[in-house]
């Protein structure tokens, strides 16, 4: 450790403030996104590309009436910000960020230029007294779409190609929904990149780039986040209207089945629209992770703990029973999934070329339930592996 090298900050930072006590420091030129404290973001506004480490620890010390050291200074300047470019170190080599570890296999569907052709002209859904006017239309429309249909809606049996012509629907209202994030992030300032696709536990998803959004205040990026499922509700209104005029029952009937569906991106035990809300409206950063560190802090002392540490906690506990009842429900309850899995499997690709034949969701839930604990399961014996090579 050298006390008298002269950190020099890098030219390409901007400084976003969280909340009162935590900020985030964002490297545009490799878009990494680094969160800090506010005692730590007073250290890194005297750095002035003059003076060396130990007087800056000196400087910040006398003026903050604090007890930062020289060694820990060091360690967060060049072990830890300087990996992500923040800190200038020709030791170095920095890599641009990716996209999140839990999206598998990601691409890039519609690019970030063909997407702003069309954010700028979507913007103005956002006008509060369009959202308004909009909601209101969606409510009366669709509660009286499912009194009309609501016996068909539970108990009709959909056919292959009626499925077919589901998925096809769900996929032009998922783009649609990723539209309305991006739309969301332009209309309060905020950049937005393509919009892509790729695998989140085993299951094709959607998203949309709004990592920007971060440096907006909470109530816009709550508003950006809920911005998916604002725009489905209007493609659903779009679809009920094309049934109405060509009396065609069906496209009313899968669009009222269409937005059932809707509400699960409110789930916040996934990495959905309500997992986005919950964090932000919370003002935590990568929630999982704060729930996890609360569960292994449980037998800890908790006398420094505050509510929103208890709420980690149940927020964790939650979290980890899901996983806990789902392995128990394929293991113990139902395993007959995973034993007859590959005769499903095969049964499920021969239907696909008979002719009028039908799928329910049971037979889909006995594919879709064993191929997520496989996922799992070698998720965990990937971590495991790698801990015992550390």
């Amino acid at each position: 450790m050298n006390k008298n090298i002269v950190p020099q900050l890098s030219k390409e930072i901007s400084y976003h403030s969280l909340n009162k006590n935590e900020f985030f420091i964002h490297q545009t030129q490799f878009d990494h996104r680094v969160k800090i404290s506010k005692e730590l973001y007073h250290f890194l506004q005297l750095i002035d590309s003059k003076q060396d480490l130990r007087s800056l620890v000196n400087l910040y010390n006398e003026r903050h009436n604090g007890v930062l050291t020289i060694a820990f200074a060091f360690d967060f300047l060049f072990n830890k910000l300087a990996k992500f470019g923040i800190i200038e170190s020709s030791e170095i080599n920095i890599k641009p960020n990716t996209k999140p570890s839990y999206l598998k296999l990601n691409f890039i569907v519609i690019n970030e230029k063909t997407v702003s052709k069309l954010t700028k002209y979507l913007k103005f859904l956002f006008l509060p007294k369009v959202i308004k006017a909009i909601l209101m239309v969606t409510s009366i429309m669709l509660f009286a779409s499912f009194y009309a249909f609501y016996n068909q809606i539970l108990h009709t049996n959909i056919a292959k190609s009626e499925w077919l012509l589901l998925f096809f629907l769900s996929f032009v209202g998922v783009t649609f929904h990723e539209f309305g994030h991006a739309s969301a992030a332009h209309y309060f300032g905020a950049k937005h990149g393509g919009i892509g696709g790729g695998f989140y536990l085993f299951m094709p998803v959607y998203f949309a780039d709004v990592t920007d959004i971060w440096k907006l205040p909470k109530s816009q990026r709550i508003i950006v986040n809920l911005a998916g499922m604002y725009f489905e509700l209007i493609y659903t209104i779009f679809l009920i209207s094309i049934g109405l005029i060509f009396q065609n029952h069906l496209v009313i009937l899968l669009a009222c089945i269409y937005s059932i569906s809707i509400t699960h991106s409110l789930n916040p035990f996934a990495r959905s629209d309500g997992y986005w809300i919950l964090s932000d409206a919370l003002e935590k950063p990568n929630l999982m992770q704060h729930g996890y560190l609360k569960l292994k802090a449980i037998f800890k002392s908790k006398i420094s703990w505050k509510s929103i540490d208890y709420f980690l906690l149940f927020y964790g506990l939650i979290s980890y029973s899901f996983i806990l009842f789902f392995v128990y429900f394929v293991v113990i309850k139902n395993p007959h999934s995973i034993l007859y899995f590959p005769q499903n499997l095969t049964h499920f690709v021969k239907n696909l070329f008979v002719t009028n034949s039908q799928f329910s969701l049971a037979e889909l839930g006995n594919l879709f339930i064993p191929i997520l604990f496989f996922y799992l399961l070698i998720g965990w014996i990937k971590a495991l592996f790698l801990k015992n090579n550390k």
